[in-house]
């Protein structure tokens, strides 16, 4: 089985007229019926499209009977000139015809005359023609491929075949039999077609080999496998249930699920109790695979944590490196009050309180956090640091975690804003940042805005890639969410008592008669948030629900009629935002509510998305520059991307997003990176804004209901917040100030390195 001979990723096409593509079309035969389930095999003779990224693929398959059929499915791997062994599902595509939906495709050496026959003339082996082909064949028979795979020798006596051409075809025969046993031995193990041949590509002609010895490595280099299956695929091959592979492997695994939950440093004995329920055995084995793990480099130990080591690494490096810029821009800027009446005068108006501090001591310091909510000037701070420091046209880097929360940055500004990882020239491929402490930044000042969903490898990688002399501005607002990844970043910085921290507590920004960022306030401060009065033109509104089924009917009202009636178009400037993701009052049965509400007619496209559809981004695409949390509308099929265009062929299927101002092509894999948007996450709205934000909470909410995910959700509303469900389910949020403790080391190990410096200077 070879590699695609193609150099790029995406969509590709293997032929170039339109006869190929009509002779690629050929009907099914009569003889099989809609839905009806079949099993072939045969030779894939033509591939009319093929998606390099998530193995999808549109082929004609010549049967071994030489009935030709068009299969699509998952094509992982496979060329043209392949035999497979395909199962399948016969349908009517609405714009294709018949064809054959393909459950399962795996290569096979060819078992007919016909088939070893189309294989040897298909063109995959260079210097075999149909006269060597015949001749082959007139010498060896119909089982020639199994006897040269068993014994090369066979192939001497073949008259006009070179020695090169022999080495070739051997080689071909065996790539091609060790790739349909590699396919046997995974799919008897319960493993589809892609991830087969994901493993397969990884470790090519050795793949039962490395996979019965070392079954748990595939968790860790193969995309889709996590422990869970790599365990079962190992239990199945007979590996022990207290193996020390097994206990490594479930002891890894239990460190990463506790990251997830955003511990970087949690206690061993919490580490220990994950792996014992996971993998089902006492605690005894487990210690010595701790310190086996220990021993090599993957954990270490501090005080009573255990931590993964480069969680452990990445909080050391970000202390040292801060505490390297504190100590290296020791001294402020000169002609201060110069440049505060310079930042004055950007402004047009006088900086007071906390304001003015905050922008001296930008200027007097090399880092310095700035944390406030709402409405307190976090903005003007921003506005009034650039504006001090124009005089020295400083070298410039604005950034923010998420490309929502660069663009609002950039907006307020009036300057270039960029992601962190664009910041950081992350190249996607290798899982790196271009720019580190060797390759620094070229900025001599650097904002950072929405540092709450900083996690610790980013801000140590920004650190990493910060000069020395550089100065830092930081700005967050400590009481929001905490980051989706691992760490409390801004927590620790404030709670260190290393850093330089100015805290902005006065509303400086506040409408004529507006509630929301008051009530934000109230809550921060573990109050009860006030309804506008009923029948009045306010922006925020509690409206009492109780039980889930009128709280989401309340939800589809609001959305549909009450928020409209306001101006507010339902799907552009209303976001329904919930705790879970689960249950009936979940984002998964929010969207499906709310999309049968709003769009219950749109025209059906791939990957289950309709036409008027609003979708979110939950991965970094930096090739289509959309960004995780980027929320867009389908507007239809696209037309897909130029370099996948060729003449007479059918294109790839596309569709096209507008994300604010542009269209964007979507195909192949790309779109199982979309998810309905309709409603979603507290979490996943972090750095972004909406004209009008409406929020069911109900008890059922249980553990979510905490003071900072309400907190989060309502400063998310510019112009309108909507509260529904039962007074109860509020007030539990608003008392609810001890959300889940966060285990990190980031604050200790500030103090200490912040300790060696002072150490150094006395």
């Amino acid at each position: 089985m070879n590699a695609p001979s193609h150099p790029r990723q995406g969509a590709i096409f293997d032929f170039n007229t339109e006869a190929a593509v009509t002779r690629a079309s050929q009907p099914i035969p009569s003889a099989a019926s809609t839905g009806e389930h079949v099993a072939w095999t045969g030779l894939i003779e033509r591939f009319v499209y093929r998606n390099a990224d998530n193995g999808f693929g549109i082929a004609l398959l010549r049967r071994d009977d030489g009935i030709g059929a068009t299969i699509k499915g998952p094509l992982w791997g496979l060329d043209v000139g392949d035999a497979v062994a395909i199962d399948g599902v016969v349908e009517d595509d609405p714009r294709h015809g018949r064809q054959v939906k393909v459950l399962s495709a795996r290569p096979i050496l060819p078992g007919t005359r016909d088939g070893v026959a189309r294989y040897l003339k298909s063109g995959k082996i260079a210097g075999i023609g149909p006269t060597i082909a015949d001749r082959l064949l007139d010498q060896l028979g119909d089982d020639a491929l199994e006897q040269i795979r068993k014994d090369p020798d066979v192939l001497k006596g073949i008259k006009g075949l070179s020695r090169k051409v022999r080495t070739t075809l051997v080689e071909q025969v065996q790539v091609h039999a060790a790739a349909a046993a590699n396919a046997v031995f995974l799919y008897g193990l319960g493993l589809g077609p892609t991830l087969t041949a994901r493993i397969e590509q990884r470790y090519g002609k050795d793949t039962v080999r490395h996979v019965r010895e070392r079954p748990y490595r595939l968790a860790e280099e193969i995309p889709g496998i996590g422990f869970k299956t790599a365990d079962r695929l190992a239990r199945e091959l007979g590996v022990p249930a207290t193996s020390p592979e097994r206990m490594r492997a479930g002891l890894v695994h239990a460190l990463q699920e506790l990251a997830q939950q955003g511990h970087t440093a949690p206690p061993e004995s919490a580490a220990l109790a994950g792996a014992m329920a996971i993998l089902e055995v006492p605690a005894e084995p487990l210690m010595d695979a701790i310190d086996a793990l220990v021993a090599q480099g993957t954990f270490v130990r501090s005080d009573d944590a255990l931590c993964l080591a480069e969680l452990a690494h990445a909080e050391q490096r970000l202390a040292h490196r801060m505490a390297e810029l504190l100590h290296a821009q020791s001294t402020a800027l000169p002609d201060l009050e110069a440049r505060l009446a310079d930042a004055e005068a950007a402004l047009g108006f006088d900086l007071q309180g906390g304001q003015r501090d905050a922008v001296t001591r930008t200027l007097q310091t090399g880092v310095l956090v700035v944390t406030g909510g709402p409405g307190t000037g976090k903005t003007t701070i921003i506005r009034g640091v650039l504006a001090a420091m124009a005089r020295d046209k400083p070298r410039l880097a604005l950034a923010a975690p998420t490309g929502r929360a660069a663009r609002r940055l950039a907006e307020a500004t009036g300057a270039e804003a960029k992601t962190l990882h664009r910041l950081l020239e992350f190249e996607p491929r290798t899982g790196r940042f271009l720019r580190n402490k060797d390759t620094p930044l070229d900025a001599d000042l650097i904002i950072v805005d929405e540092v709450s969903m900083m996690e610790v490898p980013l801000a140590a990688a920004l650190f990493d890639a910060t000069p020395l002399g550089a100065r830092v501005l930081l700005v967050g607002d400590a009481d929001q969410l905490p980051s989706v990844g691992p760490g409390a970043v801004l927590d620790d910085l404030i709670q260190s008592h290393c850093i330089p921290v100015v805290a902005l507590d006065r509303i400086y920004r506040q409408g004529e008669g507006s509630q929301i960022a008051l009530n934000a306030y109230r809550v921060r401060k573990g109050e009860m948030p006030q309804s506008s009065p009923r029948n009045a033109d306010g922006d925020f509104y509690l409206v009492p629900r109780e039980n889930p089924e009128d709280i989401l009917a309340g939800v589809l009202e609001i959305v549909q009629h009450r928020l409209p009636q306001r101006g507010f178009e339902p799907i552009r400037d209303i976001q329904v935002l919930a705790p879970v993701h689960r249950g009936p009052l979940g984002t998964q049965a929010l969207n499906e509510a709310l999309r049968q509400a709003l769009n219950p007619y749109g025209e059906q496209l791939g990957n289950g998305l309709r036409v008027g559809d609003k979708v979110q981004q939950t991965k970094n695409d930096y090739d289509l520059e959309v960004f995780n949390g980027d929320i867009g509308v389908v507007v239809g099929r696209g037309q897909g991307r130029a370099d996948n265009r060729q003449p007479g062929l059918p294109l790839s299927p596309t569709v096209q997003i507008r994300f604010g101002e542009r269209l964007v092509d979507v195909e192949g894999g790309a779109l199982d990176n979309l998810q309905l948007a309709y409603a979603v996450t507290v979490h996943k709205s972090q750095g972004s804004e909406y004209p009008a934000v409406v929020l069911p909470l109900h008890p059922q909410h249980h553990i979510m209901l905490q003071r900072n995910l309400l907190y989060t959700a309502l400063t998310r509303g510019r112009r309108f917040v909507v509260l529904v469900g039962p007074a109860r389910a509020i007030e539990r949020a608003v008392q609810n100030d001890a959300p889940i403790h966060r285990h990190t080391q980031l604050r200790q190990a500030l103090q200490r390195a912040m300790g060696t410096y002072t150490t150094e200077d006395a």
